[in-house]
């Protein structure tokens, strides 16, 4: 079971609401997210400091030493660290997102062993490996797999202690059957190790390199069912039945650096005077009239996302008699939303970030920063602007394709 002592240290925690614990440690998170650039992952202090303020357990259930917070809660939270900085609030949402993912099928008494550590971090890279690998197979041995495994864009694997090989996504092979394998695995820390690829611009910060398990043995009890990610018969908050989760987290990271241009630009527009113009930014025409437009634009966007969410949770109900997925046509309106967030957002970073001209462009100006960062969170594929397609097929008839359904990790 988890310790009594990290119940109680949540408990504590709680006290104090999100915004405000983000609020605390804000120059540490400017710092920790500075020093990130040029590591091209988090420093391992700032981890922990996030750790200790609750950053990664808000969407767990509160017996594991979580928070519970339903949909609104956890946008909030990785709003206001993204506006801060869209590294650190990347790992926010992706690691509070896996932290939570992996507890849906998990056996509750593994679930208490793996949750009885307060800094539990657990990533995951099921995209397509960079450079040389070793494969993707595993093989019955005993009372469990011997297997092999590299996966890109596992953001925060540096700072994991634990690895989630997620199929179908991870494409593992029987070794036996040449059949995809029909289990997920999680792999502690010291039996995977992060593999240096992720050379990006946009989110630079976040750790997203590849991980890679090399001939280790997964006992059963860290065995998970293939569909890993299915609706809970465990945990009551509705996030485990929701399978719009990892789009939401997405249109928040998004939401977030665009609050933060936002708040950067009416900074900067108070002080500049733009060359040749003879008056403040903050006095110009285009400047404050693309700023109220963008200001409109993304509170639109969000509170489409909020909206779309608060049905679905609501739709879902209590896990006792309620349903095990939401109605479809509020998951759609749930996943639109989303992609619409993220793809909105992009372009509100875009128009900002011109409004404020030349300075913007300077390495060592945050709305430079901003801009990749909000281009690299627009690109996810949970968020993509293919969706929109999709999306739009389903009001003239076509059938949905059935992931539409399930929680995807990308």
């Amino acid at each position: 079971m988890v310790r009594q002592e990290i119940i109680d240290k949540s408990s504590e925690l709680q006290k104090t609401p999100m915004a405000e614990r983000i609020a605390n440690i804000k120059e540490e998170l400017i710092e920790g997210g500075n020093e990130a650039q040029q590591l091209r992952r988090l420093p391992d202090w700032v981890s922990k400091k996030m750790a200790d303020a609750g950053l990664y357990r808000f969407a767990m259930p509160k017996e594991l030493g979580g928070e519970d917070m339903p949909a609104r809660g956890q946008i909030e939270a990785i709003e206001a660290s993204c506006a801060i900085d869209g590294s650190i609030g990347w790992c926010v949402q992706i690691n509070s997102e896996i932290n939570a993912l992996v507890l849906r099928q998990m056996d509750p008494a593994f679930a208490h062993e793996i949750c009885d550590d307060w800094y539990y971090l657990v990533c995951s890279g099921l995209g397509t490996p960079n450079g040389e690998f070793p494969g993707r197979k595993a093989q019955r041995e005993g009372e469990g797999w011997r297997t092999t495994y590299q996966g890109a864009f596992a953001s925060g694997c540096f700072n994991a202690t634990w690895n989630l090989v997620l199929n179908p996504a991870a494409e593992v092979v029987d070794q036996d059957t040449g059949e995809m394998v029909d289990a997920s695995f999680m792999v502690p820390r010291g039996e995977f190790q992060p593999v240096d690829t992720w050379n990006m611009a946009g989110l630079r910060g976040s750790g997203s390199h590849d991980v890679r398990i090399n001939d280790e043995h997964v006992p059963d009890k860290h065995v998970l069912p293939q569909n890993a990610l299915d609706s809970t018969k465990h945990w009551e908050n509705p996030t485990y039945r929701n399978p719009s989760q990892v789009p939401y987290n997405k249109a928040a990271v998004a939401l977030g650096i665009a609050r933060g241009a936002i708040d950067t630009f009416v900074e900067l527009a108070t002080v500049k005077t733009p060359w040749m113009s003879g008056s403040l930014l903050k006095e110009q025409p285009e400047a404050y009239i693309r700023l109220g437009e963008m200001e409109a634009t993304l509170r639109a966007a969000r509170a489409w996302v909020m909206e779309s969410q608060a049905e679905i949770e609501e739709n879902l109900g209590p896990l006792d008699g309620g349903r095990s997925v939401p109605e479809w046509h509020l998951l759609r309106n749930g996943l639109l939303a989303s992609t619409h967030a993220a793809q909105t957002c992009r372009h509100v970073v875009d128009v900002i970030h011109n409004t404020a001209g030349t300075t913007a462009s300077r390495m060592e100006h945050p709305l430079e920063r901003k801009l990749r960062d909000a281009h690299q969170a627009a690109a996810h594929g949970g968020v993509s602007w293919r969706h929109y397609g999709v999306m739009g097929k389903s009001w003239l008839g076509d059938e949905i394709p059935p992931q539409y359904a399930e929680v995807k990790r990308a």
